[in-house]
């Protein structure tokens, strides 16, 4: 009686783990979401971003932005800061000859936090800018690689109205990733398997004592 039970039981959790499977679909590819995360010496974080948030029109030569791609971020600098919410910008900012601006030609992947989106609000807005060589990230696209290493400047003072960056609290070298974040779909995808695993052990299991 225990082993039909049991075989009761793995078939009523393989059933329903079908039926998810069925409804909700099992492709990891299809996840839009990705955690860019940063570890160096004196800075580490992440923040995780939307890879399917729509681009902003920009008039600013070489920019791309997108607002609200941002769910959660955290920037922590020790005592030099702690900069965290769940709602922010990723900027892509492709520094040429010819945008006027003193930077040499690199690549930046920014966090970009306005000053009405920081925990708590204040009158500034945070930039946090990930540079990577030129090319490294060749297009306005929203990345879901990087390299390993980038050079982290953090800007906490930034007066976007008036164009003032302010100064940097943090410059120096860290070590980068972009992992894609499974969405529930695929999670229930693996409990599925793992209930058909136990469902045919358990089959086997009876059919044995059967014999």
């Amino acid at each position: 009686m225990a082993l039909l039970n049991k075989f009761s039981i793995a078939s009523a959790v393989s059933i329903a783990a079908f039926l998810a499977l069925g409804t909700l679909g099992t492709d990891p590819a299809q996840a839009a979401l990705f955690k860019f995360s940063f570890e160096g010496e004196g800075a580490n974080g992440y923040f995780i971003y939307d890879d399917s948030t729509p681009s902003n029109p920009t008039n600013t030569p070489n920019l791309g932005e997108y607002y609200g791609a941002v769910t959660d971020y955290k920037v922590d600098l020790g005592a030099k800061g702690v900069f965290e919410g769940s709602v922010a910008d990723t900027l892509l900012f492709l520094n040429r000859d010819g945008s006027g601006l003193p930077d040499p030609e690199q690549d930046q992947f920014i966090l970009f936090v306005k000053e009405n989106d920081r925990v708590p609000e204040s009158e500034y807005s945070v930039s946090a800018r990930f540079i990577y060589p030129k090319d490294a990230i060749g297009s306005y696209k929203l990345v879901t690689t990087v390299p390993s290493t980038a050079e982290l400047k953090v800007f906490p003072f930034v007066d976007f109205i008036n164009r003032d960056f302010g100064d940097s609290v943090f410059e120096g070298t860290v070590q980068t990733r972009i992992e894609p974040i499974p969405e529930p779909e695929s999670v229930f995808g693996l409990l599925g398997v793992g209930a058909w695993l136990i469902f045919r052990r358990q089959r086997r299991q009876l059919l044995s004592a059967q014999d």
